[in-house]
This record gives structure tokens, sequence and C-alpha cells, in this order.
């Protein structure tokens, strides 16, 4: 992507998102309403807790990629694409398998088409995990399944400018198997434009953990700022509680060596832009014990969900 179209493109956020008075007026003002409306609207389809309910069961939680449970929510997410009808994006099946430590093990993924099949706008979240693995990140995953869930309702209506792909990333607590694997074979899809939205750990109750968001870009690309900004701008319009800072002392000091924490990284390693959302506070309560259900406020996932379902029909790339 050239300096000039770069260029072009964050002027192009900055109108959209920034200049729009009447348009930030409205989404900030209705969106505990539209949430609503929109449950309602898609009634006897999966919901938030469900989701994060069913992962974190006893016959699920350890899911690990060589476990019993990491099958089963393999499995899970499959039926739900099913429920949905995404569109296939390897061959005939949402699952794409690949080898990983001397077994196969797959990652799950679907996609909406738009208008520029040119440009590809993919949303990861990992579904592996230790113990219960609720913010650590059945939370991520939840809020992805809610964006698709919108999302394909809205294109039902009208059609989204780009193709979104929904990458359920498996391995990713195995230096990112899954995301590594998928960026691998990126070239099959033969997008001339790629942009990646990592959601790890998100959505947790006030009075287990109140810190914000933290928004910090983790990727040295250039445009990877698109994704920033738009997503910063539609943030603060619509009452997101985030920060410009590193979600975790971990991220800052992977960032300072040139390392990642979370699925993005796999894009960031091959120079697609990518931004990674993740919530300030949670390192006492993941990959321990303590990271159950209990801990997330399913509210604040479906808002999560809905602003950036806004964000992702609104962007000009």
């Amino acid at each position: 992507m050239n300096k000039i179209r770069f260029l072009l493109i964050v002027l192009s956020v900055f109108l959209l998102y920034g200049c729009n008075d009447n348009n930030v007026e409205q989404d900030e003002s209705e969106v505990g309403s539209n949430i609503i409306v929109q449950e309602e609207n898609l009634d006897g389809k999966f919901t938030v807790s469900e989701v994060v309910e069913y992962l974190c069961s006893e016959k699920v939680k350890d899911r690990e990629y060589n476990k019993e449970g990491n099958q089963k929510a393999t499995e899970y997410i499959d039926e739900l694409y099913k429920q949905l009808n995404l569109e296939f994006v390897f061959g005939k099946s949402y699952l794409d398998n690949f080898p990983y430590d001397g077994r196969n093990i797959s990652n799950v993924i679907g996609k909406i088409s738009g208008n520029d099949s040119s440009t590809a706008i993919i949303l990861t979240a990992h579904f592996d995990a230790w113990f219960n693995g609720a913010v650590d990140n059945a939370s991520g995953v939840a809020t992805v399944l809610e964006i698709a869930k919108l999302l394909e309702d809205t294109s039902k209506k009208e059609s989204l400018n780009y193709d979104v792909i929904f990458l359920m990333t498996n391995g990713e607590m195995a230096l990112f198997a899954g995301s590594r694997d998928f960026v691998t074979k990126l070239e099959q899809l033969q997008y001339q434009n790629i942009f990646n939205i990592n959601i790890d750990c998100v959505g947790m109750k006030d009075s287990y953990n109140s810190n914000p968001l933290g928004l910090k870009t983790l990727s040295r690309i250039s445009e990877s700022q698109i994704l920033y900004l738009g997503i910063k701008e539609i943030f603060n319009n619509n009452n997101i509680d985030f920060v410009d800072d590193y979600p975790t002392e971990k991220a800052k000091i992977a960032f300072e060596q040139n390392m990642g924490v979370s699925d993005y990284f796999a894009f960031e390693e091959n120079d697609y832009p990518n931004i990674h959302i993740c919530q300030q506070g949670i390192s006492e309560f993941i990959l321990n014990e303590k990271d159950t259900p209990e801990l997330l406020d399913y509210k604040k996932i479906e808002k999560l969900a809905y602003v950036l379902s806004i964000y992702i029909k609104g962007i000009i790339l």
C-alpha cells in the first residue's frame, strides 16, 4: 500500500467517524437500545451467555489443543457457523485442519462476502484455553460470534463494503499455531488488502476489574493506524471505555522485543495491518482457576460487539 493511498484512507476514516456529528450522536444515544432490538430480531439464535457458559462447562473446559474439550469446542463453533449460514473460506467446510505436535487440529473459519472482495477484514479470537477460560478467551469468541450474528443479519438487507472473515483460532496458546497456519494460506484467497482485528480477554465485570480496554497499537505497520484511528473514534462516540496504553505489562515487553502476546502477531510478522483489543487488569484472573464465567459482564460484551459491527459496516478502506 503506497503512502498516498495510506494518507487518503486515514483521511477517509477521519471524515467518516470524526466529522459526521449527526451520525455520531445517533449511534451514541441508541447503542444500548439497539443491542436489545438486535437480540429480539435475532430470536432463536445463540446468545453471548450461552456461548460463554457452554465453552466453560465441565465437559468442555480445559480446551487445550490436545484435550477432549478442544474438540468439543471446535464442533460447537462449527455448528454455530452453520446456524448463521456463513460462507466457506476453504473447501466445503468451516473446519480447516492443520498438523501440530503429531496430531491434526482445526481452526473454524467462515465468511460474509462484501461488495469489494479484493479487501478482507479478518476478525480473530482463540478458543483454546486452560481451565474454564472465560475471560481468556471465551469472551473473545463470544464477541466475534455476536459480531458475525449482527453482520449476517445486516447483510440480508444491505451488502457489507468488504469481505469479513470470522477466524476462530486453535493453538493460540501453543505459539499462535492456528493463526500462523492460516496466514500461510492467505495467498490462496488472492486478497489485495487484509486487515486483522484480534479480540482476546474482554468484558469483565466492574466489581472484579473496572479497568478499560488497552487500545495502544502493538503494530509497527503504518496501515495499522487505519484500524486504530477508526476504532478509537467509534469507541469514543459510543462510550466504550478504553485508554491509549498497553493492555498488559506482558504486551508492553513483547512489543519492545518485537514479539507478540496473541494471534494478531501472526499477521504482524507477515506485514498485514492489525489491532489487538484486550482489557487491562486481567493478569491475576487468567490462566488459573479464577477464570470462570462469573467474572464476565455479558452486556459489556454485547455492546462491544455491537459497536465493532457498526465500525465494520461503515469503514471505507
